[in-house]
């Protein structure tokens, strides 16, 4: 059974409060035999007294020892039945409102697993720190698992929807060559490569998280920061300059980081062309760095569309689109921030997002942990 977390712990009130009801029933017990062989005795006694008389005959003083064992047995016997009953009553009492609680809990959990995400457990008045605690653990678990279906459905009819547009555009694009409407020129040719080479970029997307939620590996060692933010630069150059945006790496991030060169440079490779999708021509995608010994920190900041303040918090999420239409149309596929998320959390980093809001902009900034 793993461990819980320290904030998990079941309190040592719920030992306490076993301990209470355990000695609450001993006392309860103890306490009636007291009172009913209190009662009872001496009644008893004091009976087989009259009934025989004084006690001057060896065969009276007999009799009163027959007389006291009968009595105290017969006083015992009631008080223990007596106490029994009570004892009976005071761990039902006890024992109720959890046992109502965890037939709730358990009901509401076969709900969840019959689907029922949406359920939530509400602790009763007095079912105490542990089950309060229970419930909460469970409607963490219950949101979770509803999260997870709805991002399930979503990369469903995301992938129909990657896979639907570009097969769409081979077919009709072959059935045309084919009929003779169009002709294999370099034009209709270079249509099927993009279409090609797009449903490459799916599978190769499709790997690429794939790998992250099983676990990236990383080969970290000494990088030159400087040497990265340039490689990254030179890589998407042309495209940069295709569209007309401008990048430029600022200042002089010199600095050595440990780190796995190739997986950083596709953060960095993701983080641009994410830029460039939403950095409209004239606009300008800057590359900066600081290097100290705590680490590096990597910004990649644009003049671009910017990110309004509802998405800021789920960009990283694979096949999230701020703009899905738009993002479509360009080619992306809504993957390369979670990966490379998933990349900056296996080297120990992180990796955020700010932007004042739309239209203004936005900083994507990476951090790396200094060696280790």
């Amino acid at each position: 059974m793993p461990a819980l977390r320290p904030g998990e712990r079941f309190s040592r009130t719920f030992y306490g409060r076993l301990l209470l009801g355990e000695l609450a029933v001993l006392v309860a017990l103890l306490a009636t035999v007291a009172v009913v062989m209190a009662g009872i005795g001496p009644g008893l006694f004091d009976y087989y007294l009259v009934q025989n008389g004084p006690l001057e005959t060896p065969d009276q003083l007999s009799y009163a020892e027959k007389a006291f064992r009968s009595a105290m047995w017969i006083s015992l016997a009631v008080a223990l039945l007596v106490a029994a009953a009570v004892a009976v009553t005071v761990a039902l009492a006890m024992v109720r409102p959890l046992r109502r609680q965890l037939r709730e809990l358990a009901v509401a959990a076969r709900r969840v697993a019959d689907g029922d995400f949406g359920l939530r457990a509400e602790p009763g008045p007095g079912a105490g720190e542990e089950v309060a605690l229970l419930a909460s653990a469970f409607n963490t678990m219950a949101s979770r698992l509803g999260e997870a279906e709805d991002a399930r459905r979503r990369l469903l009819a995301d992938l129909a929807h990657e896979l639907r547009t570009p097969i769409a555009s081979l077919a009709v694009t072959v059935e045309a060559v084919a009929d003779g409407v169009l002709d294999a020129d370099p034009t209709t040719l270079a249509t099927l490569a993009d279409q090609a080479g797009r449903l490459t970029r799916l599978a190769a997307d499709l790997r690429d998280i794939s790998d992250a939620e099983g676990g990236l590996a990383v080969h970290p060692g000494p990088c030159e920061v400087g040497v990265l933010l340039e490689r990254a630069r030179l890589a998407a150059a042309e495209d940069f300059a295709r569209k007309g945006v401008g990048l430029e790496v600022d200042g002089d991030p010199a600095g050595t980081v440990h780190a796995d060169a190739q997986r950083i440079g596709q953060v960095l490779a993701n983080l641009l062309s994410n830029a460039l999708r939403h950095t409209p021509r004239g606009g300008r995608v800057a590359l900066a760095a600081t290097v100290d010994a705590a680490g590096a920190v990597i910004t990649v900041s644009d003049t671009g569309d910017g990110i309004a303040p509802e998405h800021l918090e789920r960009v990283f999420e694979r096949f999230y689109r701020t703009d899905t239409a738009r993002a479509r149309d360009a080619g992306g596929t809504g993957i390369g921030l979670a990966v490379s998320l998933a990349i900056a959390q296996a080297h120990g980093g992180t990796l955020t997002a700010s932007s004042p809001g739309t239209g203004k902009g936005s900083v994507f900034t990476l951090t790396l942990p200094g060696r280790p």
